[in-house]
């Protein structure tokens, strides 16, 4: 089976049907499910319920990520006021720019896409490598790598020194990572591997530094009115089967991260048993050898995790979790920073 992944670009879904009642929240908009709806009721907090279902059916403007391995910030700066393109650059992120009121065919005139000197892709997708935060020198495993978004940024922020062993299991989305990973000039630094996240044996023994798990999961936090095919597989049954590879993928990982390293576990969906439940029941089955490092980033909207859900409280620890508001530049996405005692 086939799966939605939590990037920007070549998404694949389940076979699985979504709800087949939908629900208007407004006039004139199209729908989602009404059991999604009475679920994120319970997530969101009130005094933002009604600005994140705007979200869900307003226009993202186009975000891009300069990749100094091929370019400086001031080369594709100077190449943008040549062509009069208007954008803005992240606080929290030099290397990300938004563009504003641009056609695709702007931007391929720049010619900066076809040569690797930037690369499309959604400001909360590259927080996560951020709060990860890989450095020159360190050894990283990216256990869910395709498309290559996240890990040619970390490439990016390692200055091609150290190693990356990046996974994934889908064949097509393999050798889509292993081109991404060579568009961009990240080859020196990454170690593509065609295996299944779970199953992953490190080669010679060896224990990481940082470790990514930006996991497979339902993606309502990219839910797009305008794009029926981005909720049409939604179903409680999709979250149920999702959580179950999260846990295996997580506890893979568990085991590979050296004393003291890092551990990233993100997804790009609201539902607390891809979330909130995954990390809690990570905290309980691996008995204290991981803890929750709270982050935050001045300039990103965030919010707690939640505490319980269906009656089931988590581990005190899961309050340092962090979600991400869809705000109109970014998508929904939730992300746990855990360190190995």
């Amino acid at each position: 089976m086939t799966e939605k992944r939590c990037e920007n670009d070549n998404l694949s879904y389940g076979d699985i049907p979504c709800q087949s009642f939908f629900f208007s929240y407004d006039k004139g908009m199209n729908s989602l499910p009404p059991l999604f709806i009475q679920r994120l009721e319970k997530i969101i907090p009130a005094e933002k319920f009604s600005s994140v279902l705007e979200r869900f059916s307003a226009k993202k403007p186009l975000t891009i990520r300069v990749n100094t391995l091929k370019a400086s910030v001031d080369d594709v700066l100077g190449c943008f006021d040549g062509f009069g393109l208007k954008y803005r650059q992240v606080s929290w992120y030099p290397e990300a720019l938004i563009l504003e009121d641009i056609v695709p065919e702007q931007l391929a005139a720049t010619a900066l896409l076809e040569q690797g000197k930037i690369y499309i892709q959604n400001l909360a997708s590259m927080l996560v490598p951020v709060i990860l935060a890989p450095q020159p020198g360190d050894l990283v495993l990216d256990l869910c790598a395709a498309p290559g978004s996240k890990t040619t940024q970390m490439a990016d922020m390692m200055e091609n020194k150290g190693k990356i062993v990046c996974v994934e299991n889908i064949r097509g989305r393999f050798y889509k990572l292993k081109s991404v990973i060579a568009l961009l000039g990240a080859g020196e630094v990454c170690e593509p591997c065609c295996v299944d996240g779970r199953r992953f044996r490190s080669s010679s023994g060896e224990l990481f530094d940082k470790i990514l798990v930006d996991a497979p999961c339902s993606s309502e936090g990219r839910f797009q009115l305008a794009d029926k095919k981005t909720l049409a597989f939604w179903s409680l049954r999709k979250i149920k089967e999702m959580q179950k590879k999260q846990k295996g993928l997580l506890l893979s990982a568990s085991r590979f991260l050296k004393p003291g390293g890092t551990l990233v576990y993100s997804t790009c969906t609201f539902a607390p048993e891809e979330n909130e439940s995954v990390v809690d029941w990570l905290l309980r089955k691996t008995d204290g050898v991981l803890k929750v490092v709270p982050w935050d980033m001045e300039g990103v909207s965030r919010y707690p995790a939640i505490q319980s859900w269906n009656e089931k409280v988590f581990h005190p620890q899961v309050q340092d979790c962090g979600r991400v508001l869809p705000d109109g530049n970014m998508d929904g996405f939730f992300i746990t920073k855990l360190r190995k005692e």
